[in-house]
């Protein structure tokens, strides 16, 4: 019995080196819109002149398009008179061929199956057309990881371009969201996004939702690398009760993109940070306590049952991290949180006028990854020395580089540590400012920075999950709540607030 590759081997098509293609489908097609009023209406929008794999019938389509857009209809006629306008007439076989393809098929019943095969050799064509320029990139290219990235994107944009958008009745998306509405007064919990485990910014977030891009901004030194690793340690830990897995929560994905500092040296800061042990003697090998070690027993088995994957490459580009992501998220089924240390590091890969210009375009390229993987991508960035100089708290205006970042990102957040540098009482006091936030409100949450853990933590000094409602109004002790919530002006738009 022949096997399936000696089967492709044999198929005709193989053989003759023939691209994929259908006479017969063709042309019932193009019958079934002359013959049928209906047809045209369903068809005109997705199949294009070029999924046409005969010259002739690639004309006769455009010429249907050009009545369809004339509002005219479509028929032995008009379709006649359209091609000799176009001097095609001659081209497909004179006015005796049109009237052929009209009398093909005594009905039009079936024009979804003929439009389907049709669609699909356009698209085996494509692919074939995609692999023969990567072949050609292969022969003149010297650069394998610059190939590797070539030839998924071809094929990429093969997968993308397969399904075509149309319009949908705007009442869907409107009974969509009165349905989300009603499932969110049944269960608050229902829509709710990643928890980050810090109450107050799962209190003023709402937790991180798939196709958000939330930047994490600070200048040097805050702790903007040790907050989006503790983010990533609570939601791929979160499936962990007593370092054991849940039978019914199921672990999440989560990729980190480190540009500054080696996997090595991220592993050592988060095994600290869930161990609570001072990261400075661990490093030194000063650390000898009995208890300390078994924390950190603890702390690599949790990581090692978690599906945390990590790139330390140096010189990756936003496109590097798409191609990685969309590999990982193939290849684990679920891609749940990125993580990107971090965007000043970052070059674009394309050649750009200036510095503003890269930032841009790495800004733009990473908002589409975080819409196209659906998932939360936190971008880490460094802030211009402005709200040093004039010690203030930092403002979107300090975002370096580029305004582009206020325009893409959907959420902003700023660590402002003022007493960071002085020997104060009160210098591990922390707040991380809410400057952005396209779909809920703004808010300064205040925290707490643990140096020895290189960990931040809720000022109450717990961390948690579960959701908790905003405390606005002072407690029983006069003390205000962790969450301050910022007045909105209800005359502005959301835009504006943007």
């Amino acid at each position: 019995m022949a096997t399936k590759k000696e089967d492709i081997k044999n198929h005709p098509n193989v053989k003759g080196q023939v691209p994929p293609h259908s006479e017969e489908a063709e042309k019932a097609l193009l019958g079934c819109m002359m013959i049928d009023e209906n047809v045209p209406t369903e068809l005109i929008s997705l199949i294009k002149p070029d999924d046409f794999y005969y010259r002739s019938h690639k004309l006769v389509f455009e010429a249907m398009n050009a009545i369809w857009n004339d509002n005219r209809p479509i028929d032995l006629v008009t379709v006649t008179q359209e091609l000799d306008r176009m001097g095609a007439l001659g081209d497909v076989g004179g006015a005796q061929y049109i009237s052929a393809l009209s009398d093909y098929l005594p009905t039009s019943a079936n024009y979804k199956a003929h439009a389907d095969i049709v669609k699909r050799n356009s698209q085996l064509r494509r692919l074939m057309a995609a692999s023969n320029s990567v072949l050609e990139k292969c022969y003149a290219s010297e650069d394998s990881l610059e190939t590797l990235q070539f030839a998924e994107k071809a094929i990429s944009d093969v997968a993308e371009n397969q399904g075509i958008s149309a319009l949908a009745p705007f009442d869907e998306a409107v009974n969509a969201a009165v349905a989300d509405f009603d499932s969110l007064l049944r269960d608050p919990l229902a829509r709710r996004g990643l928890q980050t485990g810090f109450k107050g910014i799962d209190s003023v977030l709402g937790g991180l939702h798939g196709g958000d891009l939330v930047i994490i901004a600070a200048r040097p030194g805050q702790g903007k690398t040790s907050i989006g690793m503790n983010i990533v340690q609570q939601v791929a830990t979160a499936h962990l009760k007593n370092g054991e897995p849940s039978k019914t929560a199921e672990p999440k994905v989560c990729a980190i993109f480190s540009l500054e500092m080696p996997a090595a040296q991220l592993a050592k800061r988060m095994i600290a940070s869930i161990a609570k042990v001072d990261f400075s003697k661990l490093a030194k090998g000063e650390l000898k306590g009995a208890e300390e070690w078994k924390r950190i027993a603890a702390a690599r088995s949790s990581l090692c049952k978690s599906r945390i994957f990590v790139d330390d490459t140096s010189l990756t580009t936003p496109m590097d991290i798409l191609s990685k992501c969309r590999r990982l998220k193939r290849e684990q089924k679920r891609l749940d949180l990125v993580m990107v240390d971090y965007l000043t590091l970052m070059s674009s890969g394309k050649k750009v006028e200036n510095r503003q210009q890269d930032v841009s375009e790495i800004s733009r390229t990473m908002k589409l990854a975080a819409k196209e993987l659906d998932v939360p991508l936190l971008l880490l960035s460094q802030l211009s020395r402005g709200s040093e100089k004039e010690k203030r708290k930092p403002q979107m205006s300090d975002l370096r580089e580029s305004g582009a970042i206020e325009q893409d990102a959907d959420i902003i957040m700023f660590i402002y540590r003022p007493n960071a540098n002085e020997d104060v009482p009160d210098r591990d006091a922390a707040e991380i400012i809410v400057a952005k936030h396209r779909n809920g409100p703004l808010g300064t949450v205040r925290m707490r920075w643990v140096g020895e853990h290189v960990s931040f933590e809720d000022e109450d000094g717990a961390t948690s999950r579960a959701p908790q409602k905003e405390k606005k109004d002072a407690g029983a002790d006069g003390k205000k709540g962790p969450v301050e919530l910022q007045e909105v002006n209800p005359d502005e738009t959301p835009f504006e607030r943007d």
